[in-house]
């Protein structure tokens, strides 16, 4: 039998095109090396958003090695971009893929717990952004929402990627073995 969602999920694919050769190379490496950036469904998702409400300030809770702050900075070209990373050792990765892709100083990265960095941005001052990715750990995505709302200005966006953890929280077998319960 065929999985409908697999199908589903190759035929949006089938509508993608990288936005640069930089950006589409870190996604082969990354998908090569099972390292999880955004996926290429939620990519062409976000290009959309981002196109239409043209942000000038985002947030993203969850960094990784960078690839979707980077794609911010590429289709969002005057936005200033607040990253959170809680891996020390991934941040690095982060700011290297960075540093060699865009030199404009407009990517900030946070190292630390996401909720602990969000109620540091709110006590610096920071806040009034207009799009939120929230890309972090699924148990805690309550919390970064509430924490992210506190710092987004009225009628901002805030997306909560991978939420039903790649539609594993919707089948029949729902958490079978409880792993995913939050």
């Amino acid at each position: 039998m065929t999985n409908l969602r697999e199908d589903l999920r190759e035929y949006i694919n089938s509508f993608y095109e990288p936005i640069c050769d930089e950006l589409m190379g870190l996604r082969l490496m990354s998908e090569e090396e099972y390292i999880p950036v955004i996926r290429r469904d939620t990519e062409m998702f976000l290009r959309t958003v981002l196109e239409s409400k043209r942000p000038k300030k985002i947030l993203e809770i969850g960094t990784a090695i960078g690839y979707s702050a980077m794609y911010f900075s590429k289709i969002c070209k005057d936005a200033e971009i607040y990253s959170i990373e809680k891996d020390e050792g991934i941040l690095d990765i982060a700011k290297k893929n960075v540093a060699s892709f865009d030199n404009s100083g407009r990517i900030h990265f946070m190292l630390g717990d996401g909720q602990e960095q969000c109620d540091k941005l709110f006590d610096m001052g920071i806040a009034d952004f207009d799009f939120v990715l929230i890309d972090a750990a699924k148990s805690h995505y309550r919390e970064f929402f509430d924490r992210a709302e506190k710092l987004s200005k009225p009628g901002a966006t805030i997306i909560c990627d991978n939420m039903l953890i790649h539609g594993y929280l919707t089948g029949s077998t729902v958490d079978p073995g409880r792993r995913h319960r939050t």
